[in-house]
């Protein structure tokens, strides 16, 4: 505000003496002024013809001699006469540098023809050093005690028709050249200043938007250069004669940066919306007119230029207040840098097209309005980096997704407690139970839906609870952590509500049925609680020892535990198996083990489940149930399950092709392998190295898939079946399964769990269960296995319902392959007894 009062101020007192130079001139008492003029319209009229037309000069005000946007030869007579009893030092001036022709003749009373003009030839150079008569056209003159001069004036222009015509003081004269150069002088340090200030900011942050404003002054250096004419003090005569040739060129570029500026200052290219892609079609056109305008006369490209340059100028402004409208504050100076341009931009082609009177102040109101704007521009992007800055904190601090507070707010918050050495506090973790495995079948659109509406919730409820601590500046008191995890910090110096009181709060809240889109997830809530100690004493020991408690508290009854030390061991433990676990993969040290699957209807063998098994050299056998999971958790099961596929296609060659079973084989596939977006081809390039066929091939998708799905993941199995491969859902009647779902997936094939098929004679309740399970998937079309049969009633109960295949330990259990080959070759042609009916027709794929 001070740097704008001073140029506000400075710009008032230079005002106000330009003012009183020009009132001087008008109401001058020292000197008289007449003038007259004749347009030669032909431009064919010769000084040796004009004493021939003087009934044709029309007297008139010197500052009234009609200029037009028109190639026209001017004759101007100007006398002035001293009306005082001293010598006058005066200076008969031109206001415009982009004079074509300014011949003055000091003719006598018969107007000699052979008389040469006393100046002429504007670009007139002695050493190098070009004549200042280019810059300010001017005659100097002394004129004696009432003494009185003629002059003739021959002018002719193709640039800027207004040809202001002065004769001043001769100290007024230097004095209204020393404010130009002065205004022209601060515009020219001004800008290589803002220039050098954005170039350095483009190389540091590598927006665009500060190098297109360095376009932007540019453009606005060169168009005043050769409006003012100060572009000789810093060009040759040539170059500025080139930049004056296509000045109207340059200005549609001080539009078009202005116009692409203002579109990424304002982040409409982040929106990419209508008003974005209008202001490209705009600046587009604007560049195919400029290329346009080249091929026109000077006068149609001034025409065209000054009708068209309003229409961009406007759309700018929209912009503005669009942004504006939408609260977007921190362009208060970039609004307010465009009072000055449109004041000024209007201003002076109105000027300079003669439609406006012309003072030093209204000549130079496009300079005036450029320095003000550059000043308020430098606020303006001043305010853009501060905003850029807050955003950047804002993303730090804040998920971008979701709009929730970040890790970053809860370690700041436990270094800050640290710090202040209070240790009286606990961390929460919160999470909803199996979110893991829920999160494999969502979107992150629901699972982001999901967490906004639990943290809403949760917010509400210790919204005035003293004894939860706020964590953000605005007062928020739960963060987002590792987007699968809600997490507090509590005071436990407030004894008002006692931690089982609270956590009791917290699950009653979060036991809802969340219904987001077409999905409704049942939810319960899981509490992890972590205490500072003089051996957890950093923050992301205390979070994660939280996340490490919820995680333990998934297998409790009350869900809800404190992190203990013994399970740091527990922890290294998984961590050195997951590294063993890997090194198995990639060494073949782990084995598949074949189950048979027979035909109900014919008894004979079908298919087999492959089972992975894992035999340590140190530790011996570890099942599937430790590794397995641990392998989900540490992202290797893609990578285990794609070793099962190739191993499993090796040994069905083995069973097929070298023994001639007609044999198929069921994998196991997990959640996270449909969710990668590599492993469709990656399970077709397998195929193609087995020479195996796609239709002799079971995926059974674990943990039953079926509650919900996203699209990636539907297309991923429809694209599965259409390669030829049968997709079964395994363990239904499990977790979240339900046939609705199941109706809507595509699947062929159902497995049900062996917790209904064991023993399904002896309990009525599993009986019906199974039964019910068995028709309504046979009612659907599906293909049904049922796994866990263990004897001959648990085979006849299961074939009366309608199953097709039956898997368990009555038929066998799991086998290494040689095993399996061995057993499937004591088969009675490959039947396990006297078959029941007719020969197994596979369910159509």
């Amino acid at each position: 505000m001070i740097i704008l009062l001073l140029i506000t101020f400075i710009l008032v007192n230079v005002t106000s003496r330009l003012i009183a130079i020009d009132d001087k001139q008008i109401s001058n008492q020292a000197f008289s002024v007449t003038s007259s003029y004749f347009i030669d319209q032909s431009n064919n009229i010769k000084l040796a013809d004009i004493n021939n037309q003087q009934q044709l000069f029309t007297p008139v005000a010197l500052n009234e001699i009609p200029f037009e946007l028109a190639k026209h030869t001017y004759w101007i007579k100007i006398q002035v006469a001293n009306k005082t009893n001293q010598s006058l030092p005066l200076v008969l001036y031109a206001d415009n540098s982009m004079l074509d022709v300014f011949d003055i003749y000091q003719p006598n009373k018969t107007y000699g023809i052979k008389q040469a003009p006393i100046h002429t030839d504007l670009l007139a150079s002695e050493k190098g050093k070009y004549s200042l008569h280019k810059v300010y056209p001017h005659l100097a003159f002394d004129l004696r005690s009432k003494q009185s001069k003629e002059f003739l004036l021959k002018i002719e222009t193709q640039g800027p028709p207004n040809v202001p015509l002065m004769v001043l003081n001769n100290d007024d004269f230097s004095q209204r050249m020393l404010y130009a150069q002065i205004f022209y002088g601060a515009f020219i340090g001004l800008a290589i200043l803002m220039a050098m200030y954005n170039l350095v900011l483009f190389f540091a942050i590598k927006d665009k938007v500060y190098l297109v404003y360095i376009g932007y002054l540019l453009s606005a250096f060169f168009v005043l250069s050769s409006l003012t004419g100060f572009g000789y003090f810093i060009f040759s005569a040539s170059v500025q004669a080139f930049i004056n040739q296509y000045l109207l060129f340059i200005d549609y570029y001080l539009v078009i940066f202005l116009l692409v500026f203002t579109l990424l200052f304002l982040r409409y290219d982040q929106q990419n919306n209508k008003t974005y892609q209008i202001g490209l079609v705009l600046t587009a056109l604007l560049g195919i007119c400029s290329f346009y305008s080249l091929t026109l006369d000077t006068i149609a490209q001034t025409k065209l230029f000054f009708s068209i340059q309003p229409i961009f100028y406007f759309f700018a402004l929209y912009m503005l207040l669009r942004r504006l409208h939408q609260d977007f504050s921190w362009a208060k100076y970039y609004l307010l840098s465009w009072v000055p341009l449109f004041i000024g931009a209007a201003i002076q082609p109105l000027v300079l097209l003669n439609y406006l009177e012309y003072s030093f102040i209204t000549r130079n109101a496009f300079l005036f309005a450029i320095l003000i704007e550059l000043t308020l521009m430098a606020f303006a992007l001043a305010e853009r980096m501060k905003r850029n800055e807050k955003d950047r904190l804002n993303d730090i601090t804040y998920h971008i997704s979701s709009g929730l507070p970040r890790k970053s707010n809860i370690e700041s918050f436990i270094n800050q407690l640290i710090k202040q050495k209070n240790q009286d506090f606990k961390v929460l973790a919160i999470k909803p139970e199996h979110i893991e495995k829920v999160s494999l079948y969502i979107d992150d659109a629901i699972l982001t839906e999901l967490y906004q509406k639990l943290f809403y919730k949760l917010s509400s409820l210790f919204q005035f609870n003293d004894k939860v601590y706020a964590l953000t500046e605005k007062g928020e008191k739960i963060c987002l952590i590792n987007n699968n995890a809600l997490m507090i910090i509590i005071d436990i110096k407030q004894k008002q509500q006692s931690i089982d009181e609270l956590i009791d709060a917290i699950q009653q809240t979060v036991a809802d049925n969340y219904q987001i889109k077409s999905i409704k997830l049942p939810l319960s809530a899981v509490v992890g609680i972590s205490v500072f100690s003089e051996q957890t004493k950093k923050s992301h020991q205390l979070i994660n020892q939280a996340l490490l408690a919820a995680n333990n508290a998934e297998s409790l009854h009350q869900k809800w535990s404190y992190f203990e030390d013994n399970s740091t061991k527990e922890n290294t433990y998984f961590l050195q198996l997951t590294s063993e676990l890997q090194s198995a993969i990639e060494n073949n040290q782990l084995e598949v083990f074949h189950q048979a699957q027979i035909d109900l209807s014919t008894l004979r063998v079908c298919s087999s489940e492959c089972l992975i098994r894992w035999n340590h050299p140190t530790q011996g056998y570890i099942p599937p149930t430790v590794f397995i999971p641990i392998a989900e958790d540490m992202g290797l099961i893609n990578q285990l399950t794609l070793w099962v596929v190739k191993t499993a296609l090796q040994q069905q060659y083995l069973i097929s092709h070298d023994y001639g079973f007609n044999h198929m084989i069921s994998i196991n596939i997990s959640g996270k392998d449909i969710a990668s977006q590599h492993f469709f081809t990656q399970v077709i390039d397998i195929i193609e190295d087995s020479t195996i066929s796609a239709d002799k091939l079971i995926f059974e998708l674990t943990e039953s898939a079926s509650f919900a799905y996203n699209e990636q993941s539907l297309s991923l199995l429809e694209k599965l079946v259409d390669l030829g491969i049968t997709i079964s859902i395994d363990d239904f009647g499990t977790g979240y399964s339900s046939m609705s779902q199941v109706s809507n997936l595509p699947f062929q094939e159902l497995k049900v769990d062996r917790q209904f098929v064991e023993n399904v004679n002896d309990d009525r309740k599993r009986k019906i269960i199974a039964e019910a399970t068995v028709k309504m998937a046979k009612g659907l079309g599906l293909e049904v296995v049922a796994e866990g049969i263990n004897s001959q009633a648990d085979e006849d109960t299961l074939r009366s319902f309608g199953c097709d295949i039956g898997q368990g330990y009555y038929y066998a259990k799991p086998l290494a392959i040689d095993d399996y080959i061995s057993w499937l070759e004591n088969l009675d042609n490959g039947r396990i007894k006297q078959a029941v009916q007719g020969e197994f027709i596979p369910a159509e794929k």
